[in-house]
């Protein structure tokens, strides 16, 4: 007659949860103690080994380990008397040995290669949009005086609109004051809308920052 389990002592399943098996105990300890009508010292004792066991996480795993090293078809438990193979019968087919080399990885498909592109191209797109603003930016901020030029590193320079009379630079996008004793590109005689001409011996300018032109008298040689 094979040994009961700690599980069949107090009539639960493999399976049952800690409230279950609590509730098992007190119920089986209420039947069995020798203080009863009822009692079995030999039980209750039966009864505190199984709860002692079960009643713990760690142990209960333990014993649920060893319960399956012991169950009948378990590889390390023992072949019970008798069971041999019988005269004939096929072998059971040998699971196929593993080798060392991994297993080879899933080629995605084609609808999923193309969903990547399409996103990889969406993403090159947008940081394509964020370089060319960010340049635009930079080269909107550039201080339009050159660093080297011998003007701008010795005449004070005027961030004002030149007016008519002031004499003036020109630099990439706008017209920048001087002073009239340090070198210029000319001397101012008016702005004018585009399109309007210019009085006689001036030259035309267009500026782009103010939308407008600028009729001037350029320096004398």
């Amino acid at each position: 007659m094979p040994e009961r389990s700690h599980y069949d002592v107090l009539g639960v399943s493999p399976g049952a949860k800690p409230d279950a098996i609590r509730r098992a105990y007190l119920r089986q300890a209420r039947r069995w103690h020798p203080d009863r009508p009822t009692g079995d010292s030999e039980r209750m004792r039966a009864v505190n080994e199984a709860w002692e066991v079960l009643g713990d996480i760690r142990s209960r795993a333990a014993y649920d380990r060893k319960l399956a090293r012991s169950a009948p078809g378990h590889p390390g438990s023992p072949r019970p008397a008798g069971a041999t193979r019988p005269t004939g019968s096929p072998r059971p087919a040998a699971s196929p040995r593993t080798s060392g080399t991994p297993p080879r990885p899933q080629t995605p498909s084609l609808e999923v290669v193309s969903i990547r592109w399409r996103w990889i191209s969406l993403a090159a797109v947008v940081l394509a949009a964020v370089a060319v603003a960010v340049i635009f930016l930079a080269t909107s901020a550039i201080d339009d005086s050159d660093p080297d030029d011998p003007i701008a590193a010795t005449a004070p320079v005027s961030e004002s609109r030149p007016e008519p009379g002031d004499c003036f630079r020109i630099g990439t996008t706008t017209l920048i004051t001087v002073p009239c004793d340090h070198p210029h590109d000319g001397k101012l005689v008016r702005w004018v809308p585009l399109g309007a001409p210019c009085p006689p011996d001036t030259e035309l300018r267009w500026v782009r920052s103010a939308q407008e032109a600028v009729c001037y008298h350029p320096p004398s040689g």
